[in-house]
């Protein structure tokens, strides 16, 4: 496979959303969610980085403080600085880093974004959604069988959210294909589990799940299914042979497939 080398600054989102240390878990939440973001640089009062808060540090620390009663909220956050839930900032690039060496990265640490910038000033932030645009700019001519991952973590229509956060979290994976008769038909993803975090536990993952959805046939070429993906503004691509669900080509994958 021919590699991208092209900086990260070529294909980073700068500057980056930041909130302060000592701000509530409630404003961080509002603000991912306005933004439609999956995590935020956390700042001290100087404005230097003190780490990274995801939307998995509110699933987390949701769940933990959520009771446990079928009408009980799906989850519920604490009164909390985000300081006391956030994650460490991890691997930061200078801007002049190759877009392969962040995949390299993405993969090694299965995390979805690599900051760029220096220790005491964060200039961007590179995402596998970023990695995507790469290989559509590349023409990569690979199939996305050779990339997908298999196999699929599902969650039936009627289950309970409960059950699919829960789910989430013990699989260490961001999303779920929600399926129907063994056919998918959404997806069920952090931002879908936080959205919902109000409604009560034992509510049918259907009621909430999102119906914006990706499905191609495993010998579609790679750099089609991440053109497609970032039209549809989806993360993930589910690989249909037939009547069966072959596998799936998450932001992951992506980045293996531009690591080369």
């Amino acid at each position: 496979m021919t590699s991208v080398q092209v900086p990260v600054s070529a294909y980073m989102t700068a500057p980056t959303l930041n909130i302060p240390e000592y701000a509530p878990l409630e404003q961080a939440f509002r603000l991912m969610q306005d933004a439609r973001i999956s995590a935020l640089v956390v700042t001290h009062p100087d404005g230097s980085p003190a780490g990274l808060l995801r939307r998995a540090d509110l699933l987390r620390v949701g769940r933990n403080e959520s009771g446990r009663r079928p009408g009980d909220a799906s989850l519920t956050l604490p009164d909390r600085r985000v300081s006391e839930e956030m994650s460490q900032l991890g691997v930061i690039l200078t801007a002049d880093t190759p877009l392969t060496e962040a995949a390299q990265i993405m993969v090694r640490e299965r995390t979805h974004r690599v900051l760029v910038g220096l220790e005491d000033k964060i200039e961007g932030i590179v995402t596998t959604r970023d990695v995507m645009r790469a290989l559509e700019d590349k023409k990569d001519n690979h199939m996305v069988e050779e990339f997908m991952s298999s196999p699929v973590f599902t969650i039936r229509a009627e289950e309970p959210v409960s059950l699919a956060v829960e789910r989430l979290e013990r699989a260490h994976v961001t999303g779920l294909i929600v399926v129907e008769n063994g056919w998918p038909i959404g997806v069920f993803t952090e931002e879908e589990a936080i959205e919902s975090r109000d409604v009560a536990r034992h509510t049918a993952v259907e009621d909430v799940m999102r119906t914006r959805l990706l499905a191609l046939r495993p010998d579609t070429r790679l750099h089609r299914a991440a053109a497609q993906a970032g039209a549809m503004r989806v993360r993930r691509v589910v690989v249909q042979d037939g009547d069966a669900i072959a596998g799936i080509l998450t932001g992951l994958d992506f980045a293996r497939a531009l690591k080369g």
